[in-house]
């Protein structure tokens, strides 16, 4: 035989189709169990993490119709564990969270935001103003509109079975809890189902928040970063009833003082005023990354005027802009608040 010739086993394997299709099949199938079996022996991945309770009878319908209209084919619950993923998202997650779910709602698709760590980020009438028109508050959205969710009631009827199956594959529920499933979510809309699930995702995990961007908003506290390094360029100025803050180049850290220097405003937000958040960046590197970056930064000032009680309803994002002839100037990195 030349080196040239293919042996008689692999050329009966490459000419035959079906025997490939099932040779290919047994070797994804081993590998797939090779890397999944050892999972169901680790208690990182079965054991719920501490402070884990499983959803209540309003958020089990709500996560329901959330599976049911599709929403998580646009927005991933993981946040991987990368830097980037972190910062605006919140704390990775981990499996211990997840072990009440069913189905899982991990992927890796990315049309939307992550949502994992959106409990309590928001208010519920924000939540509200959003389902019913996204684009009143992000007018850059392409997300559909739900305001039917408003109209329909969640079927109260079906929840007692719907928890006893859970149960039986694992979730501690008590009887007393099943039995009030029908009373809990009697004459509930599907919205405020949708609602109440969305504001329990990712509040288990006490983790410290990486970033104001990134961290859930408390209810009692307001969450504003640590201050960064010194000479790093990071800092807040209040001017004329304006508040400005500047960042450190590559970062969405808030300087220190920025909860002190957005009380003013986040109350003229309780008063009915309208907040105006403008992210501006500089000229120097790739264009899509500095949007994104003034995005983000934008997002850390709008979160943190949320956690000190405004409604984010009433803060309007604008576009990020460049600075004209910023280049490379720090004063080019900020992000301006004003009360219109």
């Amino acid at each position: 035989m030349s080196s040239h010739e293919t042996p008689v086993g692999h050329a009966k394997i490459e000419t035959n189709n079906f025997l490939m299709i099932v040779l290919i099949t047994l070797v994804v199938a081993v590998g797939g169990l090779v890397e999944i079996v050892p999972l169901f022996f680790q208690k990182s991945t079965t054991q719920p993490i501490e402070g884990l309770k499983p959803y209540t009878a309003l958020q089990l319908a709500g996560r329901d119709v959330y599976v049911g209209e599709g929403c998580y084919n646009c927005h991933s619950q993981m946040i991987r564990p990368f830097q980037a993923e972190t910062l605006r998202y919140g704390p990775y997650s981990v499996a211990g969270e997840f072990v009440y779910d069913r189905p899982f709602q991990w992927g890796s698709k990315r049309t939307g935001p992550d949502l994992h760590r959106v409990g309590g980020r928001y208010s519920d009438e924000w939540h509200r103003i959003h389902l019913n028109n996204p684009r009143d508050l992000v007018p850059e959205s392409n997300m559909p509109a739900y305001p039917f969710l408003g109209e329909k009631t969640v079927d109260a009827e079906s929840m007692p079975k719907r928890m006893q199956v859970l149960r039986t594959l694992g979730a501690p529920y008590s009887d007393e809890e099943i039995a009030k499933s029908v009373e809990d979510t009697k004459g509930k809309t599907q919205m405020e189902a949708v609602i109440a699930y969305l504001q329990v995702l990712g509040t288990a995990r006490t983790a410290a928040p990486v970033a104001a961007a990134a961290a859930p908003a408390a209810a009692t506290a307001p969450v504003v970063a640590a201050a960064p390094a010194a000479g790093d360029d990071a800092r807040v100025v209040v001017e004329n009833g304006m508040v400005k803050f500047y960042f450190a180049s590559g970062k969405a850290d808030l300087a220190q003082g920025g909860s002190e220097a957005l009380a003013d405003a986040a109350k003229a937000a309780k008063d009915g005023k309208k907040l105006q958040v403008s992210g501006f960046h500089d000229s120097t590197g790739d264009l899509a990354t500095n949007q994104e970056l003034a995005k983000k930064r934008a997002f850390a000032v709008r979160d943190a005027l949320v956690a000190l009680g405004a409604d984010a309803a009433q803060v309007e994002l604008v576009k990020p802009t460049a600075t004209e002839g910023g280049g490379a100037n720090p004063e080019a990195r900020r992000v301006e608040v004003s009360i219109q």
